[in-house]
């Protein structure tokens, strides 16, 4: 009888349009988990998720930054304006930026100040803004020797060489933060060079890949070709002889700093060109991770170079960030094509 129902279920589910569903799913609740019609609307909400990448719809045009002009700190680092609520940061080879303030009288000042450095006229709005870098680059502290680097602009900007920042009463120290979670650092640090040994890497990578528990996965692996996998599945490497390529996405939470993105690295040659389509998604339900609606889409590409990302950062409280991200990369490197898809968060069905 059970069985029947369910499959009535299935068959007036299916009958109805997707928004209609997810409003059911809104109507039911948390407390409906367990409950046979929340199964029965999973199930048909996961055969209609977004297909993605979609291949038969022609990629998306990737803007190109406007009002180029350097950035208001000590580096040699350029900033360009790609959309409303979107910059470009732009490193050249042997990037560099030097620690800026540390001390804000509240959020409203530490907004101020980065509108002021970033070039962005709404103050407020700084808060919130979808970055694009280009380019490795170093920190360094004021006699120019390098410091401690999150490897994300913003964060170098508004800690000092220790990665403490103060704000109003509140001061933290965001580097244990930051080393307590190495998944989810951010790349592109030019005294971060992978090349070195890169022997090691690759053969601990293999190995991880072949071990009963391991965390990663072989997807390729010729006389010429090594492609590997974690199975969250959050990053891929990709091995030509001895040169080395990583896409990555992470998840930053700092309590009152958050970010989330993607990115694409080399080691042992630059690429030609990468380029990263990206959705992120919110779940329908607060704490339901399984069926999520996309919020928003960005797309970014970077030519002759050996690093570029696309991400989200909020700071404030609380800061506002998508609570999932799923990227597709591809890259021209070494003379051949290569991609995938990565992602970082909880949502499990895109809608």
């Amino acid at each position: 009888m059970t069985q029947e129902l369910s499959q009535e279920m299935l068959e007036r589910f299916q009958s109805q349009d997707t928004p209609a569903l997810i409003e059911l799913v809104k109507k039911k609740g948390k407390a409906a988990k367990d409950d046979a019609e929340m199964a029965a609307l999973q199930q048909v909400l996961e055969a209609r998720q977004e297909r993605f990448p979609d291949t038969t719809k022609p990629p998306a045009s990737v803007a190109k930054p406007t009002d180029l002009r350097p950035l208001g700190a000590d580096s040699n680092a350029s900033v360009g304006n790609l959309k409303a609520e979107k910059i470009e940061i732009s490193f050249p080879k042997g990037g560099f930026i030097q620690c800026g303030r540390w001390q804000f009288k509240d959020q409203a000042d530490l907004a101020a100040y980065l509108a002021d450095v970033l070039a962005v006229k709404d103050k407020r709005g700084a808060a919130h803004l979808s970055v694009r870098r280009k380019g490795k680059y170093q920190r360094v502290d004021r006699a120019g020797s390098p410091v401690y680097t999150f490897g994300d602009p913003i964060l170098d900007l508004i800690t000092d060489e220790q990665g403490w920042i103060t704000v109003g009463r509140e001061t933290m120290h965001l580097l244990p933060r930051d080393l307590a979670s190495p998944q989810n650092r951010m790349g592109g640090i030019t005294n971060i060079d992978l090349s070195v040994n890169h022997e090691d890497i690759r053969r601990q990578q293999v190995a991880d890949a072949l071990a009963v528990n391991g965390t990663r996965a072989l997807i390729e692996h010729t006389e010429d070709r090594l492609v590997v996998a974690t199975t969250n599945p959050s990053q891929l490497d990709f091995w030509k002889g001895s040169a080395h390529m990583r896409f990555r996405s992470w998840k930053k939470n700092y309590g009152f700093y958050r970010s989330i993105g993607s990115e694409i690295e080399t080691w042992g040659g630059d690429f030609s060109r990468a380029e990263i389509q990206s959705i992120y998604a919110d779940p329908v339900l607060g704490g339901n991770p399984f069926i999520c609606h996309i919020v928003k889409r960005d797309s970014d590409s970077d030519r002759n170079d050996d690093y570029v990302d696309e991400y989200e950062y909020s700071y404030g409280l609380p800061p506002r960030m998508p609570s999932t991200v799923r990227s597709f990369c591809q890259a021209n490197w070494k003379g051949q094509q290569w991609g995938g898809t990565i992602s970082k968060g909880d949502c499990q069905t895109f809608l």
